[in-house]
């Protein structure tokens, strides 16, 4: 673990997840992605933002100073942690897995999401997946 990558985790909330964190010294500036069970709020990224902006080690490593960007995943990120897809249970998703007879994609309703597999309700049928099978899925927006 790299030190910025450790000063990140120092200030983040214990419900909080440090998802992503990019460094690019040439151009002084830091990326830090967050996410958590819960919705993720402006309070929250603010909140980190000021800490690190008053961190102390990270003046020293950017004695110029630096640009910081803390974000959340965007709408085009795929869900990757059983977290995320817990969040979104109720949610569309477009989901592509293997199964015995290769790769197969469907879009159906995430009804249920556990520490092992989700299940999905597609076209009133149930299944379930192990996240092991999963090779992407994607949360579906619709403006009704």
């Amino acid at each position: 673990m790299n030190k910025i990558t450790q000063i990140v985790e120092n200030y983040l909330s214990s419900d909080l997840i440090l998802m992503d964190i990019s460094e690019n010294t040439r151009g002084n500036s830091i990326r830090v992605v967050i996410d958590a069970e819960r919705p993720v709020t402006l309070d929250d990224t603010i909140t980190l933002s000021k800490k690190l902006r008053n961190d102390d080690e990270l003046d020293f490593r950017f004695p110029d100073g630096f640009r910081l960007e803390v974000t959340t995943p965007g709408l085009d990120k795929g869900l990757e942690s059983p977290f995320q897809f817990r969040k979104n249970i109720d949610r569309k998703i477009k989901i592509t897995f293997s199964n015995g007879d290769g790769t197969q994609t469907t879009t159906g309703t995430l009804i249920d999401a556990n520490d092992t597999c989700v299940s999905i309700k597609e076209s009133g049928q149930e299944f379930s997946l192990r996240y092991d099978q999963i090779n992407s899925a994607k949360v579906l927006i619709s403006f009704n």
